[in-house]
């Protein structure tokens, strides 16, 4: 039952006189560690940053998206409470049908827009993803 030994360590003789070798030895090896930390601990700030720089995109995108939508589209309820509120509009029939087209349209619209978001969005994330895995 051989066991292999590390080859970082090293043997000494127990009380050994000389103890600035070892010092020296013990500091360089300290050095070495705290370099490899600070490496890895500036490409995790790295990471962190581009991450965070992709995430807020995506999610000015769909923000913008969202509030181009509210502004340019009828408000739904707006609309229901007219209609509820106000009895004198079921005199205007044909003012309602053109109201209902262009609110179909603009349902449309806001369809086309949210699936592109999201598109972009998805597409954005697979590459993110990628990337990821690439650097493992």
């Amino acid at each position: 039952m051989s066991s292999s030994i590390d080859s970082s360590v090293k043997l000494t003789k127990p009380f050994s006189s000389d103890t600035d070798l070892d010092k020296r030895d013990l500091q360089q090896d300290a050095e070495l560690y705290r370099d490899k930390l600070e490496l890895q601990w500036s490409d995790l700030k790295h990471d962190a940053t581009n991450y965070g720089k992709q995430a807020l995109v995506i999610g000015g995108v769909i923000a913008t998206t969202y509030v181009i939508m509210n502004a340019v589209l009828p408000d739904y309820k707006k609309g229901k409470k007219t209609v509820e509120e106000e009895p004198e509009i079921r005199v205007e029939k044909k003012k309602s049908s053109k109201k209902k087209a262009q609110f179909a349209v603009g349902q449309a619209v806001q369809s086309l827009a949210w699936t592109l978001a999201v598109g972009w969005a998805r597409q954005k994330l697979k590459h993110l993803i990628a990337d990821d895995q690439k650097t493992e």
